[in-house]
């Protein structure tokens, strides 16, 4: 080791809380125990919890001389809260990161010595379940013809790696030059448009299946079950979001092609969700709130799309054409299909 890596922070890895204390000491234990401790930071950004999140951080990182935790001072959002610890962040790579996980022991190593290895922008981990040693999500190898991410077969990596599977480790300098995690979205699907904007300015993501992250998820809108959820839950606001923030993605990123058959597709899967609803739930509202409420706040948003279309094409190195290769046969919400018919229609919560 040379005198600068042995200065330097190698990572810097933020967590963005809100009202979810009960997770923490796990994922505060797992860094503790990374092989590279003495050279990340750790940031927790804490967005108003109001059941004492913040005071328990405080309470877990008192003496860690490489950790702090910072206030967004407000309910702002997944977003909002790692471009808030960005502001303060040191590393070299930022990895973005949430409550209801925890690292395997080289983890963090494996990333960086990867990163570096390849010399790639960002890179995605192996998640696995909370509880034990089944794969979660392994990162997608393409988006289909509606626009999401798409995972490889059963058996198969994701690689390249078109987009991360839930926690983005990325280089510093390369997430300030794109943008940063786009505001606008608060939540749900920004690490898609965030590897958008890699691949199409020139970059590259890689998968690193030697680095593991076990991962709760969905513990916001599908809480029931402690480690391993026993429903299938969602909520109004969450298939709003995903379904706006799906077509803010291909408007943002994509150029001429792709542009005039995503967009369409992925209006016309929305169509096909809003009839399912209606027909399971027997509820028009939902349907409206989720669906029909998810295209005119993406139309509301007209001014900042074009805006970002303008910012992104002058980084622009790739073009639709080169994205081609990203285009994959099959459906990228084919895991929902499996959950209904496993577990039922999604019950709503607001």
């Amino acid at each position: 080791m040379n005198s600068t890596e042995a200065t330097e922070i190698w990572v810097s890895v933020q967590i963005v809380c809100h009202n979810d204390g009960k997770w923490l000491p796990r994922c505060l234990e797992s860094l503790r125990q990374q092989t590279i401790f003495d050279k990340i930071e750790i940031i927790l950004a804490d967005n108003n919890s109001q059941d004492g999140t913040d005071i328990i951080a405080e309470d877990l990182i008192r003496g860690w001389t490489n950790a702090r935790l910072i206030r967004t001072g407000g309910d702002n959002g997944f977003c909002v809260g790692h471009n808030r610890a960005s502001d303060v962040a040191r590393g070299k790579y930022l990895y973005l990161f949430s409550t209801d996980t925890w690292l395997e022991p080289d983890c963090l190593e494996q990333l960086y010595r990867a990163c570096e290895q390849k010399q790639a922008d960002g890179a995605g981990a192996q998640i696995l379940e909370y509880q034990d040693n089944s794969i979660q999500a392994k990162g997608s190898h393409g988006f289909d013809i509606f626009g999401n991410p798409i995972s490889p077969p059963s058996g198969k990596t994701a690689d390249p790696m078109f987009c991360i599977a839930g926690f983005y480790f990325i280089r510093r300098d390369t997430y300030f030059r794109l943008g940063r995690l786009d505001e606008r979205f608060f939540i749900y699907g920004e690490e898609m448009d965030l590897s958008w904007r890699i691949w199409i300015t020139g970059g590259l993501v890689i998968p690193v299946m030697a680095a593991k992250v076990h991962h709760r998820g969905a513990v916001g809108v599908n809480p029931a079950g402690g480690v391993k959820a026993t429903e299938n839950r969602t909520s109004v606001q969450k298939r709003f979001l995903a379904n706006r923030n799906s077509l803010l993605i291909i408007a943002k990123n994509c150029q001429h092609v792709l542009l005039i058959v995503l967009l369409p597709m992925c209006g016309l899967l929305m169509i096909v969700e809003a009839i399912a609803t209606i027909v399971m739930t027997r509820s028009t509202l939902l349907a409206r709130d989720t669906c029909w409420r998810a295209v005119t706040g993406f139309i509301s948003l007209r001014k900042h799309v074009l805006a970002e279309r303008t910012r992104l094409r002058k980084l622009r190195k790739r073009s639709d054409f080169w994205m081609l290769r990203f285009l994959k046969f099959g459906f990228g919400r084919s895991h929902e299909i499996r959950a209904i018919l496993k577990k039922g229609f999604p019950k709503f919560s607001r």
